[in-house]
Parts: C-alpha cells; sequence; structure tokens
C-alpha cells in the first residue's frame, strides 16, 4: 500500500462521488471515480486501488453483482459498501458476498476519513496475519531441519499427552547408542538415580499440564553402560480449544561441558586462592569475544559486590574515565593486533561510590589458535590510587606555583627571597635570578609610611599572617598598587622555616572601583546621572529654592511608543535613540538644572530656581518642540513624541517621593489625552489615581473575601427559543458597596496579573455551577472567557484539569472563549495548549469574529469550534443593511464549510432573530431574549420551560 492510498469510488450519484472524493483527498487519500458497477470494475482491474467504495444500486451493473464479480479476482482489496436502503436482508447479503464493511447515507462526512482509516488498518492487519502464519509453517519445518543437522551434541523430542516419547530426533543414537525407535514410549525409562531426575519428572509433569518449565537438567543411561547428562528445552503445545496436545522439546548433551567446567572450577580456586593471598586483582579475559572473568579482589578494589559485578570488555570501558578511555582501548587493541610487545598500563576505572581510583594494569596473551589470533589473556590489577595521587598533588603544587596568575616569592627565615614564579616577574619586571638573595622591594618601599614594616613584622610574629595593600615600584620605575598577603611556616620544631608571600597587581580593580563609584550613580547607556544622584540634586533644588522663595519643577518624561521602535528597528537602534534624546534633553535646560534616565524609555528633569510656572511650561513646549525633529540613526529618519507630566514644589508637595508620583500621574494623563503634550498635575488627576489604587488594592482582597459573582447569559436555539448553553460573565460586589463595572476593574487586573487568579476561580465557579445544573437534569454548555495573560502564564492547561476535577464536571460542557489579543500572543505556545485542552475534550470558540485583525488563518491553525459573530454586525440587521446581512452570510457559511458552529452575539429585536435564522445561524444570544443572570435567577428559566 502506497503513503496515500487509492481510493475507488463507484456510484451513479455525481453530488456524491465529488463530496466524497473532496472529503478524503482532504486527509490525503488519492480518488477514482466510477458512474457505475461495469466501469467500476473496469478501473478496478485497470488500477488496483487500495480500498473500493461501492454503492448498492446502480444502473447496468449494480454493487451486488460488482462486489461478486470483484471477489471473483484474486486480490483481496477491503471493500465498503454504500446505500441508504434500510434493509437487514441487503447487508446480510453484501457482507455473504465479501463486503468489507457497510456505509449508510447520507454519509457523515466529518466520520467517512476515520471509517476508511480504520478499514485500511484491519485489512493490513488481516492480511500480515495470513503471512505471519504462512511464514511461522515456514520457519518450523527449516528449523527442525537445521537443529538435526546442526550437531551430534542435540536432538528434537516430542512427548505424547503421557509422558512417553513420540517422536525423537537422530542424533540420540550417537549420544546415547540407543537407535530412536527403541526409546520411544517412557521418557523416563533410561533415568538414573541421580537426584535431579526427580526435579526433571516435576518440570516434564507441568509441561504436560499446560505451563512452560525453565530449562531442566535430565541423567539417562548409555547402551555402553555410561551416563550421559542432557539438558532440556520444553514447550507445551496446545489445540484451538487450549488443551495441551503434546510437548515439544530441545535436548543438549552437555556432559563433557560438566566435566571440563568442574575442572575449570578447580583451577580457578587454586588461582582465586594465590591472588587473594598477593591482593591483587585478577583477569581473564576472552579476545574473540571480550568475555572477562575476574577474582573477588578485583571488584572489591572498585567498591562492587561480587555477585552483581558486570566485568566484560564493553563494562569495563564504561568504567573507564572519558580522559583515559581512548587511550586506554587503543593500548589494549594494539596488543591484542601484536602491533605492541608489552601491555603495561595506568588509567582511572570508576567505583561503586561514584569516585576513581588509579589502576596499573598488567597483562600477557598466554593462548592462541592455530593461525595465532589470541585466545585468552591473563593479567593482573593493582590500586595504585595513593601513590598516584601524592604524585599528582606534587606535580599539582609545583604548576600551581608556577602557572598562578598572582605572583608568589618564598623567602628564608631572614626575608630573603629563595624562589619566585613567572608572575612575579610579570607584575615586577625583575627576573627570578634578579631577586635571589635579596629581600622584597615591597617590603621596603619608599612610598609606604616608615612604620609600615615593621607593623607587617608584628602581624606575622603574633598571627603568623598579614595582608594588605601596598605601594611598589616596577623595575622601569612605574608605581602601582599591590594587594600583599604573607604568612609564616613553621618547622616541625615550631620554629619559622620560611615566608611565602603573594601578591597581585590591583591597578585595574582600582580603576574599576571607581568605574563602579561613577556608574552606582549615573546611567550607563547615556551617562545621565540615574535615580541616586537624582534624589541628591533634588534636595539640593529644594533647599535652594526654599532660601530663595522659588519653585522647583519635576518633569516626568515619557517616550510614546518606543517598544514598537525597539520592535521594528532593533534594540541597537532604540539605545542610539535614546542617546540621542538625552543629548537634547541636556541642550533644553541650564548647567543649574538635572536631567536623569530612570529606566527604559523614562526621563526625569529637575528644574532649579524657577520664578514661576509659565516659564516651566514654556521649558517644556522647547524640550516637546527638540524631541519633535527627526532623529538620523544608522541611515533611518526615527520620529518621536513625549508625553511629560510636571508637579511643582513646594505648591504639590515637599518631599521627593510625592512629587515624583505626581509628575507620574500628571504623564499618564497626557498620554490619555493623545500624548506628545505635557500637563501639569491637578487634583482630579490625584482622584483618578486614588480610585485606580483603591480598585486594585480592593482587587486583591476581593477573591478571599468572597466577592466576585458570576452572572449567566443564556444563549438559544433561534429554531425554538430553547436555552442551549451560558456565557459565564464576571460581576465584583464589593462588601458594604455599590457593583463595580466589569469594564472598570478588569482592564486593572489584566494590568497587574491578578486576571490570572481571578480567572482560575471562575473556572472553578463555572464548572461547579454548570455540574449542579446537569445534577438537576439540565446539560448545558458554559461558556468561559480566557484572558491572554493566562494563556503567557503558562498554566491555563493545569487549571482547566483543576476545575473539571473539582466540579466532577465533563469536559465536553466546558466551552472556553478566545479574543484576538490571545491569538496573537506567541502562536506556538498557545497552539501546543489549546492542543493539550481540546485532548481533555474542551471546546473553543472565538470572540468578535469578522472584526480588528481576525484571520481565516487562526481558523486553520487553533483549530477552534465555534465563531461568535460580533454584535456591531447584529445591529444593523433589521435596517436592511445589504452588507451587515452579507457579512453575516459568510462567516455562516464560512462556518459551515469548515465544521464550525456559529452563534450571534447582541440580538435585541425578534426581527435580528428571524434575519438570522434566515441567514442559516441558528444560535444567539442578547437583551431580545435575556440579559446576563445570576445562578438562581437563570435555573428559573429551566422551570418556566
Amino acid at each position: 500500500m502506497t503513503a496515500q492510498p487509492k481510493i475507488l469510488i463507484v456510484d451513479d450519484d455525481t453530488m456524491v462521488r465529488m463530496l466524497v472524493g473532496q472529503v478524503l483527498r482532504a486527509h490525503q487519500y488519492r480518488t477514482l471515480e466510477a458512474e457505475n458497477g461495469r466501469e467500476g470494475l473496469r478501473l478496478f482491474c485497470q488500477e488496483q486501488p487500495d480500498l473500493v467504495l461501492l454503492d448498492v444500486i446502480m444502473p447496468e451493473l449494480d454493487g451486488f453483482a460488482c462486489l461478486q464479480q470483484i471477489r471473483a479476482l484474486p486480490e483481496a482489496t477491503p471493500i465498503v459498501m454504500m446505500t441508504a436502503i434500510e434493509d437487514t436482508g441487503a447487508v446480510e447479503q453484501a457482507f455473504r458476498l465479501g463486503a468489507t464493511d457497510f456505509i449508510g447515507k447520507p454519509v457523515q462526512w466529518p466520520l467517512l476519513p476515520h471509517r476508511i482509516e480504520y478499514v485500511l488498518r484491519a485489512h493490513r492487519t488481516t492480511q500480515n496475519l495470513i503471512e505471519q502464519q504462512n511464514l511461522l509453517q515456514r520457519s518450523e519445518q527449516r528449523y527442525r531441519e537445521l537443529v538435526e543437522s546442526l550437531s551430534s551434541d542435540y536432538f528434537l523430542f516430542s512427548l505424547d499427552r503421557q509422558g512417553g516419547f513420540s517422536y525423537l530426533g537422530p542424533s540420540v543414537e550417537q549420544i546415547l547408542g540407543y537407535p530412536a525407535e527403541q526409546l520411544l514410549g517412557d521418557c523416563f525409562a533410561l533415568a538414573t538415580d541421580n537426584p535431579i531426575n526427580r526435579t526433571a519428572r516435576s518440570h516434564t509433569q507441568a509441561s504436560l499440564t499446560g505451563s512452560k518449565p525453565p530449562n531442566y537438567e535430565m541423567e539417562l543411561r548409555c547402551r555402553d553402560g555410561g551416563n550421559r547428562l542432557l539438558s532440556l528445552n520444553a514447550t507445551p503445545i496446545f489445540d484451538e480449544r487450549g488443551q495441551v496436545i503434546a510437548v515439544n522439546g530441545l535436548a543438549h548433551d552437555i556432559s563433557e561441558v560438566r566435566r571440563t567446567q568442574q575442572a575449570l572450577s578447580d583451577s580457578e580456586e587454586r588461582l582465586r586462592l594465590s591472588m587473594q593471598a598477593a591482593k591483587l586483582g585478577f583477569f581473564d579475559i576472552d579476545p574473540q569475544t571480550g568475555k572477562t572473568i575476574v577474582n573477588r579482589e578485583y571488584s572489591a578494589m572498585l567498591g562492587y559486590d561480587a555477585a552483581e559485578f558486570s566485568a566484560d570488555i564493553d563494562a569495563w570501558a564504561e568504567r573507564l574515565h572519558p580522559d583515559d578511555r581512548q587511550a586506554a582501548l587503543e593500548r589494549y587493541r594494539a596488543y591484542i593486533a601484536g602491533e605492541i610487545g608489552e601491555y603495561r598500563l595506568e588509567y582511572r576505572l570508576r567505583c561503586a561510590d561514584g569516585g576513581w581510583k588509579w589502576i596499573l594494569s598488567i597483562g600477557s596473551i598466554v593462548e592462541r589458535d592455530a593461525d595465532g589470533r589470541p585466545l585468552r589473556m591473563l593479567g593482573t590489577h593493582t590500586d595504585i590510587t595513593d601513590s598516584k595521587i601524592a604524585a599528582e598533588r606534587l606535580k599539582l603544587l609545583a604548576k600551581v606555583f608556577e602557572n598562578s596568575g598572582e605572583a608568589i616569592f618564598l623567602c628564608a627565615p631572614d626575608l630573603s627571597i629563595v624562589s619566585s614564579n613567572q608572575a612575579y616577574t610579570n607584575i615586577t619586571g625583575f627576573r627570578a635570578e634578579e631577586v635571589l638573595g635579596k629581600k622584597p622591594a615591597m617590603l621596603d618601599s619608599a612610598h609606604n609610611d616608615s612604620g609600615h614594616f615593621q607593623r607587617i613584622r608584628q602581624a606575622l610574629k603574633e598571627n603568623g599572617y598579614w595582608q594588605g595593600e601596598i605601594w611598589d615600584t616596577r623595575k622601569n620605575g612605574e608605581l602601582y598598587p599591590a594587594w600583599l598577603g604573607i604568612s609564616t611556616i613553621g618547622d616541625p620544631h615550631g620554629a619559622v622555616s620560611h615566608y611565602i608571600g603573594i601578591f597581585s597587581d590591583i591597578t585595574e580593580r582600582k580603576a574599576a572601583e571607581a568605574q563602579i563609584e561613577y556608574l552606582a550613580r549615573h546611567d550607563p547607556l547615556t551617562n545621565l546621572p540615574n535615580r541616586t544622584l537624582l534624589r541628591d540634586r533634588f534636595d539640593q533644588a529644594m533647599a535652594h529654592a526654599l532660601r530663595n522663595n522659588s519653585l522647583v519643577g519635576l518633569l516626568f518624561l515619557d517616550l510614546d511608543h518606543f517598544k514598537n521602535i525597539n520592535d521594528t528597528m532593533g534594540h541597537d537602534v532604540g539605545d542610539r535613540l535614546l542617546q540621542g534624546i538625552a543629548e537634547r534633553l541636556c541642550q533644553c535646560v541650564r548647567e543649574v538644572d538635572t536631567v536623569c534616565r530612570q529606566g527604559g524609555d523614562e526621563f526625569i528633569i529637575i528644574l532649579t530656581d524657577i520664578p514661576d510656572i509659565d516659564t516651566i511650561a514654556q521649558i517644556a513646549l522647547k524640550i516637546l518642540d527638540q524631541l519633535n525633529q527627526p532623529f538620523q540613526i544608522e541611515g533611518v529618519t526615527v520620529c518621536t513624541s513625549f508625553s511629560i507630566g510636571i508637579s511643582l514644589y513646594p505648591n504639590d508637595g515637599l518631599n521627593f517621593h510625592g512629587l515624583l508620583n505626581k509628575a507620574d500621574t500628571a504623564m499618564y494623563a497626557a498620554k490619555n489625552e493623545g500624548r506628545n503634550t505635557f500637563r501639569f498635575f491637578s487634583h482630579d488627576m490625584n482622584l483618578a489615581s486614588i480610585e485606580r489604587m483603591n480598585i486594585e488594592n480592593g482587587l486583591r482582597a476581593a477573591l478571599k473575601q468572597n466577592e466576585f459573582r458570576l452572572h449567566y447569559q443564556p444563549q438559544y436555539s433561534i429554531r425554538d427559543n430553547r436555552i442551549i448553553g451560558a456565557e459565564a460573565l464576571l460581576r465584583w460586589q464589593p462588601k458594604n458597596g455599590a457593583m463595580i463595572p466589569p469594564a472598570k476593574f478588569i482592564p486593572i487586573a489584566e494590568d497587574n496579573g491578578l486576571i490570572v487568579p481571578i480567572g482560575d476561580w471562575v473556572l472553578r465557579e463555572a464548572c461547579r455551577q454548570n455540574r449542579v445544573w446537569h445534577d438537576a437534569g439540565y446539560k448545558l454548555l458554559v461558556t468561559v472567557n480566557i484572558s491572554a495573560l493566562q494563556f503567557k502564564r503558562g498554566n491555563l492547561l493545569e487549571s482547566v484539569k483543576s476545575a473539571l476535577s473539582e466540579s466532577g464536571l465533563a469536559a465536553e460542557y466546558l466551552e472556553l472563549e478566545l479574543t484576538e489579543s490571545v491569538l496573537m500572543f506567541d502562536t506556538a505556545t498557545v497552539i501546543q495548549q489549546i492542543a493539550a485542552l481540546k485532548a481533555l475534550g474542551v471546546s473553543f470558540a472565538i470572540d468578535d469574529f469578522g472584526t480588528g485583525y481576525s484571520s481565516l488563518s487562526y481558523l486553520k491553525r487553533f483549530a477552534v469550534n465555534k465563531l461568535k459573530i460580533d454584535q456591531s454586525f447584529i445591529q444593523d440587521l433589521s435596517s436592511g443593511k445589504a452588507e451587515d446581512a452579507a457579512i453575516v452570510q459568510a462567516i455562516v457559511q464560512l462556518g459551515d464549510t469548515l465544521g464550525l458552529l456559529t452563534l450571534a452575539e447582541g440580538v435585541e429585536t425578534q426581527e435580528q432573530a428571524e434575519r438570522l435564522h434566515q441567514l442559516g445561524c441558528h444560535k444567539a444570544q442578547g437583551f431580545y431574549w435575556n440579559q446576563p443572570l445570576p445562578p438562581d435567577e437563570f435555573g428559573a428559566l429551566f422551570d418556566a420551560d
């Protein structure tokens, strides 16, 4: 079968053939079409399709006759009959003639591709099963022939229901000395008194009762008077009723193997004892297979239990340290290949506790075949970890001394230098031989005060250690600061044997500290004062204004639409723009004024010693004019505008933070009035800010105080005015206060993130209430609106799962309503979450479809279930506007074509409802039926019905 199965459609109805073809091709099927049975039979023989869709009633050659002729051909192609005949006799006749499946008309189009896929999959499974059965029969015959010709140590056997041999392979005569036909009958007739035969009888009996026993051993007498040990593998054979009809098995003569094993065991015991006495690990490798035998000392050396220790070459390679693995494996392979004459190697192996041990491995090849290939290699493992660590430590200390980035010098008790490292030379310019035997110059530098050296000696005497900053002179005369630490080293008797000094050049560090001090008070991008320095400058300006009885103006500036500049032109252009703005702002004010960048696209200006408000207004106008002039950045023209808020000292307040908040409030007022302007702070602005703050604070407590409510707007079937669902709408009723409209508090909840826990509550409450209605016998779909922020936080899936689990509501009765802001956010994340939620059974609707940026690509990528037609298209339906009716009809037809439901919002009149019904939209909601209702009033609607 090809990757795109070929479907032959045989039907005299042209429309049926067209629709079936469209649906199947949309699901990656190729289609062929025939308008009657005779044409269908011709195409079947010519094209050999993967499946046939065959109508029953057709001219010339009906479906039954066509089916009968196709089934006379050798092909086993699945055939699915299609008919509108409601006659069980016709169905029975179709299956009797060889039909694979039966589909009634009218066809359920969404299910048709899945029905076809099921039939194809079932057909493939059946064909594979038939092929496997044929292969199995041939395989069994080949297996018996193979085993019976493989070796004289093996023979096949069969037991009848009584436990007697009914078949024995010819090799049995070479093993036991008796012809096979002479041994037919009781399988234990030649059994010895060996106790293992009691176990063999038990396993044989188990196999005769239908159990598959493990491999077991059996000892039989031979014709020459000796005994042979056999290893048996027995398997019961069942008939179609599950009854044991025979036991088949394979017998292997392991007598010589056992004798060899015993001799090897004795040898290994002697070797083990000798290696144990020597405390050495021992290994025995088969170089051809990699199989390895080790003693207990080998595994114990690494901390492993001998019984659980894997010792083959692959396990050894896996335990090798990653840094040693390649070299160790290459040397081992080179020795086995005869490329080197000695196998002696040091490497690290991983221990049971995850640590590493150094191992000395010595080995030799002790056995080769006739062609000189190695068959056996013996060797020893010795733990050399302690000596290796000691040697590595000495090497490491030497490397640390020589390669340290800090200068190190070692002094005798008289403070004469006995050794120095390369970093000492790099910093001071003096080579090691030039300072050997001399005192360190930094301990006697003229740039340190006269008592400095004495204080160092006193600290070393009392504490054995001193550290601090000193000044030293390089060989070229350059003065530099250094950070020195010097310690005493004692001998075994407690006397000072050496002094060790470590120092570093801290020139760059001191420069960095100065830079850090600057950056702590300035913005690194624009070099303007930051908020910390701004506060100091404000305190100075306030003190000056108090003395001169003048004003201080605090201007809060915010660049309009700066995010768009960053997103479209890049952050490099955005940074260059901020630098250019900073330069122009500084040109607009005096040297006594202060321009600060608070962060992002926000600037603050302090105007010092201002005589009146008009002067501040003129400066604000000058700033707006300068910043309206285009910027040329990297060949790109960038136009800007600012929103400016202004507060005054002492008119609007007496402290910095209060005035800054008021300037911020005034800035938002300027934005709300169209941007590119300035506003002085006023009391009305403060009231609006306080109202927002009160709403925001109230929102934080509303969930805990149970102040939220859900009202439900019924959704109706226009045809019969029957309630089919409800949209859950959030209401806030503060205690001892008036209800706050959603338009006021929901945008604030979106801004501060509280919409996420509020949205979780809405989900739980809507599911809980819907389950209450379900328990009362009213099966409804409840729609819940989802915020874009709930998708951004990424926990919407868990919230929905929790709400459904707590309420016990089936997922199919929950619908999530999405807005364009959700669809336009991080498409991959939204698609992933929608797919996971749809897998639960939750459905999705797009709100206000047909407005804004609604796009057909949304429907394709997000796989929603319902389109909600915006009320703006519904309001003018009754006025006879043709364009609104055309839009509604287009959305309905689009939904029908894509298999989506449509629902109209904002229906207010009977005329609108009737017009919607005429246009093909059969579901709606609006004040024509009901406004949003509390749960108890909504429940009363059911009683009214």
